[in-house]
């Protein structure tokens, strides 16, 4: 499972989803997939862009959690 942080970066630096969509240039309904962890397709460009503004790793932003049956394998 594929779990998104930027809610966590956004906390830390105190920004809004409409401050960051406005920052990364997308609208605020992507925005809210991201915040949400609902996105379904990631763009690059984007990903670069939260890294710029939270100064940080794409790690920062996006951690990868094995599904407890596949980790008891």
């Amino acid at each position: 499972m594929i779990e998104f942080k930027i809610h966590i970066r956004m906390a830390e630096h105190r920004l809004t989803q409409k401050e960051v969509s406005t920052y990364v240039g997308i609208t605020p309904s992507v925005m809210g997939k991201y915040f949400h962890g609902t996105i379904t397709r990631i763009n690059p460009e984007h990903l670069d862009k939260f890294c710029k503004l939270f100064n940080c790793n794409t790690q920062d932003l996006i951690e990868y959690i094995p599904d407890e049956e596949t980790a008891t394998k």
